[in-house]
């Protein structure tokens, strides 16, 4: 009896270190792998500006009918002046008038009618002396109420996927300098993931977890980080 109950538990250990063998050898074989995450940031100039301005007049609560009459003249009279300053627009886009009511402390004493119009265009820099100084507009009697310059690039998918790249290119550089102290070597990429894109002013620090595209300057600044993981060997 004593003989076969050890001869079970010789059995037992036997398996036991037959399982545990067979775990250190897949353990042993399971690939090595390194995450790391890259960064990439390029400087870009933008090739389109989108100029939006604002006409208005107020008129007293019976003076609706003539305060579209006179709109009708500012915006007549911007447009024969914008054809005045021979820069090409993709886009002239006019808005429709919006009408508000105004109070005073005695109530009602008014209307403010508004309009807005944007012109789009590749000629930034004549755009931005136009909209900087707009001595044109002025000197015939028409006047912004607001006045704002946006900035973008028609390229800017272009460069994304180039920045991407780069990102990808300084991941794999961070991993070799990781495992630069051991006998591995980096192999194949294994997964990349992209972070948001945060495109700022120059010499910003900005950042948002859900991306920024600042529109307020002609140069920007793009970022991007990717987290990659790599196989060893």
């Amino acid at each position: 009896m004593k003989k076969t109950s050890a001869a079970i538990l010789g059995i037992f250990i036997v398996i036991a270190f037959s399982i545990f063998g067979w775990f250190v050898l897949k353990s042993k074989q399971a690939p090595q792998t390194v995450k790391v995450v890259g960064y990439a940031t390029e400087a870009f100039e933008s090739n389109i500006v989108k100029w939006s301005v604002t006409l208005s007049e107020r008129v007293s609560m019976n003076g609706v009918e003539n305060g579209y009459r006179v709109m009708a003249e500012k915006l007549r009279d911007f447009e024969q002046l914008w054809k005045m300053t021979d820069i090409e627009a993709s886009e002239f886009k006019v808005f429709p008038i919006s009408v508000n009511r105004e109070y005073g402390q005695g109530g009602q004493i008014g209307y403010s009618l508004t309009q807005r119009i944007y012109i789009v265009s590749d000629q930034i820099t004549n755009v931005e002396k136009l909209a900087v100084d707009p001595m044109l507009f002025v000197e015939k009697g028409v006047t912004f109420d607001n006045s704002t310059m946006e900035f973008f690039s028609t390229e800017l998918d272009d460069i994304k996927k180039k920045l991407l790249g780069k990102a990808t290119q300084n991941a794999r550089e961070r991993a070799e300098e990781i495992v630069s102290a051991t006998d591995l070597k980096v192999d194949k990429l294994i997964s990349a993931n992209a972070g948001v894109f945060q495109i700022t002013e120059p010499y910003s620090t900005d950042v948002a977890a859900y991306g920024i595209y600042d529109t307020s300057s002609p140069d920007k600044n793009i970022k991007v980080t990717v987290s990659a993981e790599f196989s060893l060997k």
